[in-house]
């Protein structure tokens, strides 16, 4: 054990975990140009909030520069950060924010992981930081899978995805569309019945944003629905399909 600066006393599996959270966002921040980037590499990646977010977390972590500029090799980064938690951990940022920009890239936009409070096995970049995370109770290894445990729940709700309750936005929403469509099943009509049993998405997906109004079915003569209906709602469209076919996803009516 290891007693910081700050008189709080930390594992060396948190430093473990520390280093391996620091050095998997290294990797997906440079890995689009460089396998194996060294000092001096440019971060790079999507314009989107998650990799801004990662980015900002690297540079506290003392990893890269302002500008996006890596300071350290990226096959030294777990070793590096572990060596600073060590040392200077006072200084260094909070476990939690740490993970909450772990959370938004590799869970919600790189979709490395997934927020479900359901088994799942992550992508293999991700394994060294997954074992670290289940080493510190963050989550549970269930042989080559991953659950996540209620230690995780502060990070998930700053980084947006459980809510205050420890409860998945992806499953309640799955749970919403899911109870959605099982009313659309009961009374659906024969044309969108046999689109869905053919497997036609495109008619499918027509059918329910333009005539699936306020929990009823109008006639086929309603006008077709804009686009962006139509993109909106191409999950209800594969829920509506499955149950048509009779394919019922396991748990979709338990939250935890």
């Amino acid at each position: 054990m290891v007693v910081c600066n700050h008189g709080v006393t930390y594992s060396s599996a948190i430093q473990k975990l520390y280093g391996e959270l620091a050095a998997s966002m290294v990797r997906a921040t440079t890995g689009f140009c460089e396998p194996h980037a060294r000092a001096g590499a440019r971060l790079r990646g999507p314009s989107v909030s998650a990799f801004q977010v990662a980015y900002a977390e690297l540079s506290r972590l003392r990893l890269a520069s302002r500008e996006g500029i890596l300071l350290v090799d990226s096959d030294e980064v777990a070793n590096f950060v572990a060596e600073v938690v060590l040392s200077d951990q006072s200084n260094y940022p909070p476990i939690d924010e740490v993970l909450e920009a772990w959370l938004s890239l590799f869970v919600g936009q790189l979709d490395y992981a997934c927020s479900k409070r359901l088994p799942f096995t992550p992508h293999p970049d991700i394994k060294l930081a997954m074992d670290a995370l289940a080493s510190c109770g963050y989550a549970q290894r269930l042989i080559d899978n991953f659950i996540w445990t209620e230690e995780i729940g502060r990070a998930m709700l700053m980084s947006g995805l459980w809510n205050e309750d420890g409860l998945s936005w992806e499953e309640l929403n799955e749970r919403e569309i899911d109870l959605d469509m099982r009313k659309a099943l009961a009374s659906i009509p024969d044309d969108v019945k046999h689109a869905a049993l053919r497997n036609d998405r495109v008619a499918v997906g027509k059918a329910l944003a333009a005539r699936w109004i306020n929990d009823v079915w109008l006639p086929d003569t309603a006008d077709e629905a804009p686009w962006w209906r139509l993109a909106a709602i191409a999950p209800e469209v594969i829920r509506l399909i499955d149950l048509t076919e009779g394919i019922s996803c396991p748990n979709i009516n338990d939250v935890n």
